[in-house]
C-alpha cells in the first residue's frame, strides 16, 4: 500500500512540474467545420507487422532529421527508413496515443468540463481560460488540432480512471500495439521522458486512423468553439502545415519540444492509388520537418508508380 502511494506521488510531482510547449497554429482559408461527437471505429484491429520492401528503388533523399520512416500501406513494406527504432521524445505524437485511449473507453464526449488550474499548468501559452467550460468534444478536437495541452489534461482528468491508471492505459496500449520503443507519463508529451520511435509512431498514426473522430480532427484544418460559460469564440488552425499539400492528406500529427526537435506524422495518398505513412522525428526547424516529408512522400510515391508501370514488379 505505501509503495502504491508513493508511485502515485512521484506521477502527481511529475505532471506538476517542468516546462510545456505550445505548437504555433497558422491561420487556414477554409470553412470553419462542425463536428459530430462520437466515439464510433472503424473496426479497430491490432496493426499489421511492417517488413521490408522487395521493391527496386531509386536512391531515396538525404534527410536532416534524426528518424525517418516511409511504410507502403497497401503492402505494410518499409520503402525507407532512417534510424527508425531509435528511442527519442516525441512531444506532442503523445497525444494520438491519449486519444486512442479515450476513443477505446467510449469517453462521453457531450460532457461539460471545467478547465482547471491543474490543466493549465506546465501547458505551454494558455488558450483556453481557468474556469471556463467546454464541450469534452471541443477539447478533444482542440488536443488534436492545434496540439493544445490544457485540452488532453483536462480530458485526461475526467476520464472516469485516476491520473496515473489513465497513464498506465496510455503504455497498456502501447504495448498492445507492438510499439516496443514506446514509454509515456504524461497525456500532452511536454516532457521528454515521453518516447517511442519512427517506426512505432507510424503503428500508433495507422491505428489512430481506425477511430472516427480521431481522423475527424486530424484532418480538420480550421475550427471554431465557443466556452460555454463566457462565449467567448476560439478559433485553432492545423498545425500540420501538410493539409495544404498536393496530396490527400487522411491527417497526422506534429510534435515539438526542445528535446525531442521538430517532429511530424502523416498518412497521405496520391491519385495513382498509393498510401504511405510517413514519420520525421528530430528535425532541426518547424520547416523542415514539412518540406522534409514531402520530399520523402515524392520519392515514394513516383517508385510506387514506377512499380505500378512495371507491373507491379
Amino acid at each position: 500500500m505505501r509503495k502504491k502511494v508513493l508511485v502515485f506521488l512521484v506521477i502527481c510531482i511529475i505532471a506538476y512540474i517542468g516546462l510545456g510547449f505550445m505548437e504555433g497554429s497558422g491561420s487556414v482559408a477554409v470553412d470553419y467545420i462542425n463536428t459530430t461527437s462520437s466515439m464510433d471505429t472503424v473496426s479497430p484491429l491490432p496493426p499489421a507487422e511492417f517488413a521490408g520492401t522487395d521493391m527496386h528503388l531509386t536512391g531515396p533523399p538525404t534527410l536532416r532529421c534524426l528518424s525517418a520512416i516511409v511504410v507502403d500501406n497497401n503492402t505494410n513494406q518499409i520503402l525507407f527508413e532512417k534510424n527508425s527504432a531509435v528511442r527519442r521524445p516525441v512531444a506532442s505524437i503523445t497525444k494520438l496515443l491519449a486519444a486512442i485511449v479515450l476513443a477505446e473507453m467510449d469517453f462521453d464526449l457531450n460532457q461539460k468540463i471545467i478547465i482547471s488550474r491543474w490543466d493549465s499548468r506546465s501547458s505551454g501559452s494558455p488558450r483556453l481560460k481557468i474556469g471556463e467550460k467546454f464541450f469534452a468534444n471541443d477539447l478533444f478536437y482542440a488536443a488534436l488540432i492545434a496540439s493544445d495541452n490544457q485540452a488532453i489534461k483536462a480530458l485526461a482528468r475526467t476520464s472516469g480512471v485516476a491520473y496515473p491508471e489513465f497513464i498506465r492505459l496510455m503504455n497498456q496500449t502501447a504495448k498492445k500495439l507492438g510499439m516496443d520503443s514506446t514509454s509515456v507519463i504524461d497525456p500532452s508529451g511536454i516532457f521528454d521522458h515521453n518516447i517511442s520511435s519512427a517506426r512505432d509512431c507510424a503503428k500508433l498514426l495507422n491505428y489512430a486512423f481506425k477511430f472516427l473522430i480521431i481522423k475527424s480532427a486530424l484532418s480538420t484544418r480550421l475550427y471554431e468553439f465557443r466556452s460555454l460559460n463566457h462565449k467567448r469564440l476560439i478559433r485553432i488552425g492545423n498545425t500540420n502545415r501538410m493539409l495544404k499539400s498536393k496530396w490527400k492528406i487522411s491527417g497526422g500529427k506534429t510534435g515539438y519540444i526542445s528535446a525531442s526537435g521538430y517532429c511530424l506524422a502523416n498518412r497521405m495518398q496520391d491519385d495513382s492509388g498509393g498510401d504511405i505513412t510517413t514519420v520525421i522525428l528530430g528535425a532541426p526547424s518547424n520547416s523542415y520537418r514539412f518540406s522534409e516529408t514531402a520530399k520523402i512522400a515524392e520519392w515514394a510515391f513516383k517508385n510506387l508508380e514506377k512499380k505500378l508501370a512495371d507491373g507491379g514488379k
